[in-house]
């Protein structure tokens, strides 16, 4: 656990209380943000009509909403976007190019916040074996933190631990997760030696047997359900062999753990439950020091991975996902006074449609087999410069050579760079091979080759970083046969997300022009009055600030 000089900060605590009341932005209680993993721009007009008034619909009808809120790099997975979200900075900055990347030294793929100087708390979970500490700089929780001596509170709270811990960034009081094994919510050792009593006594209802007791049902009659194909839709895969309601989620678990409650509204019922229990028993929002508490509801990414974006499962997420934020917001406005808060949601990526579904629509797309374009790029390379296994790995859309061999043939590493990616850009199906020596000396470049350079970090990125026709989808290594969704790209199915700020001050609105991402941050701080974090770009949205 990391050892801070807690007496310090307490003493210059009591020494600014008096300068922390007087702030004008100090009787602000609390920052929501509510991350919803993998969900698109479309997802709550394509559901509202059978939605609430007190949930997504709230906050879209009375906050201001940005409609054109991008992701502005290319590799557009979970842990990008969060790192994105709370450090106001693209990949290129924050260092998270990718959910995991390939290191050239150890040779071994890097799990983005695998970090095995710590350990689980709560279990023995490998999923404790995490910080945060491969994000390069401050997050928005560490300039809370950093502006008032660590008065604020900083909790995140999410299904997954990369949802968690990188969100919280190095100076949060603490994330938790799952622990699939054992139903639990756990930490890691970064942050607790040990649970606090209140997780061990919720931990102890064991939630996730209930849940599996229960089952899925649809939360409605399934006559309903007019946004999504029938149930029995040829374009899905299912859990554990089943594709259509209901779930008998206790039979089906025959592996003896809880991974199946992933792919179901209960991922998020039981984070919900978790946050509202963190709230009361940490005093979230209760002192003259504005507060931070996230929450990454993932079950909807997980289900699209599965069952599709237009699968009955996903619009059953959605509505009781609904309920789950209503309750939420229900809960602030008893504990804190309605609106008396700040809220804003969005999410790390968005998603795209069955690949099947979309040729069935007569849209183009084929498959394209990684492990062949990569034995075809090696011989070309073999036939240029000799002998050599010149491609030392690919993985996530990049080409890493063999940096070595380019050294013992005394090669320019541009010139090999660069006729690797002229080849590459031969085969049907890659729109770009963009060569690292590019994303170096052009900082100006736009479009496509812009969300290249801000996916680019020269220490942990490869030396080609490719990108696909749209509709066209990957098989091989590190990829499924049947993938439900073509993610990972640039396109506007996976930048394009929603993004809206609710709350005290802010006032009802439409934003049309378009807003990155990484603006989220530093809109915050602008209301806060304190530094955007060190390596942020972004800007803050002027008009949800000017007011």
């Amino acid at each position: 656990m990391r050892k801070i000089p807690f007496i310090f900060f307490l003493l210059c605590g009591f020494v600014f209380h008096g300068f922390a009341q007087n702030n004008s932005n100090s009787s602000l209680p609390l920052i929501v943000g509510i991350v919803v993993q993998q969900m698109r721009y479309d997802a709550i007009a394509r559901y509202s009509a059978t939605m609430s008034d007190n949930g997504f619909l709230r906050l879209l009808t009375k906050g201001a909403v940005c409609n054109n809120a991008y992701y502005e790099y290319m590799i557009t997975e979970p842990a990008p976007g969060y790192a994105t979200i709370f450090t106001g900075a693209n990949p290129v900055n924050h260092g998270i190019i990718a959910d995991t990347w390939y290191d050239r030294v150890s040779k071994k793929y890097v799990p983005c916040i695998q970090d095995t100087r710590y350990r689980a708390v709560g279990s023995e979970s490998e999923t404790g074996q995490v910080s945060p500490l491969s994000l390069l700089g401050t997050t928005l929780g560490d300039e809370m933190k950093l502006s008032n001596f660590k008065q604020s509170k900083v909790f995140c709270v999410s299904y997954n631990n990369y949802g968690a811990v990188i969100p919280a960034g190095k100076l949060g009081d603490c994330a938790y997760w799952v622990d699939e094994k054992t139903g639990g919510f756990i930490t890691s050792s970064y942050y607790k030696n040990e649970l606090p009593e209140w997780v061990k006594t919720f931990n102890s209802i064991n939630f996730p047997s209930q849940y599996l007791e229960r089952g899925w049902f649809t939360l409605k009659n399934m006559n309903e359900y007019k946004a999504s194909l029938p149930d029995n839709s040829f374009y899905e895969n299912g859990i554990a062999g089943k594709s259509t309601f209901p779930y008998n989620l206790k039979q089906m678990n025959t592996a003896g753990d809880y991974k199946i409650l992933r792919y179901t509204p209960y991922a998020n019922e039981y984070v919900k439950d978790f946050v509202l229990n963190l709230i009361e028993n940490e005093d979230i929002g209760k002192d003259n020091f504005t507060d931070l508490v996230v929450i990454n509801f993932s079950a909807a990414g997980y289900a699209s991975d599965v069952f599709g974006i237009r699968s009955v499962e996903l619009e059953d997420i959605y509505l009781r996902l609904d309920s789950d934020i209503a309750t939420i917001l229900t809960r602030l406005d008893q504990r804190l006074g309605r609106g008396n808060y700040i809220v804003f949601l969005t999410s790390d990526r968005g998603s795209s449609d069955t690949p099947l579904f979309l040729q069935d629509m007569g849209m183009s797309g084929k498959k394209i087999d990684v492990k062949h374009y990569m034995t075809l790029l090696n011989a070309y390379l073999r036939a240029l410069y000799g002998d050599e296994k010149w491609v030392d790995k690919y993985f996530n859309r990049q080409v890493y050579l063999n940096r070595l061999a380019i050294e013992r043939h005394k090669l320019s590493l541009k010139e090999v760079q660069d006729m690797a990616s002229q080849f590459l850009l031969e085969i049907e199906g890659i729109s770009d091979a963009v060569p690292a020596s590019a994303l170096l000396e052009n900082h100006s470049l736009t479009g496509i080759w812009k969300q290249a350079v801000n996916s680019f970090n020269r220490k942990r990125s490869g030396d080609i970083i490719i990108n696909l026709e749209p509709g066209w989808y990957e098989i091989g290594e590190n990829t499924s046969e049947f993938s439900l969704s073509a993610q990972n790209s640039p396109y506007n199915h996976d930048t394009h997300v929603p993004l809206i700020f609710y709350g005290r001050g802010i006032n009802k609105l439409s934003v049309s022009r378009k807003i990155s991402t990484a603006d989220i941050t530093p809109t915050l701080c602008t209301i806060l009055k304190i530094l955007s974090p060190d390596c942020s770009s972004g800007q803050a949205v002027y008009e949800v600030v000017d007011y």
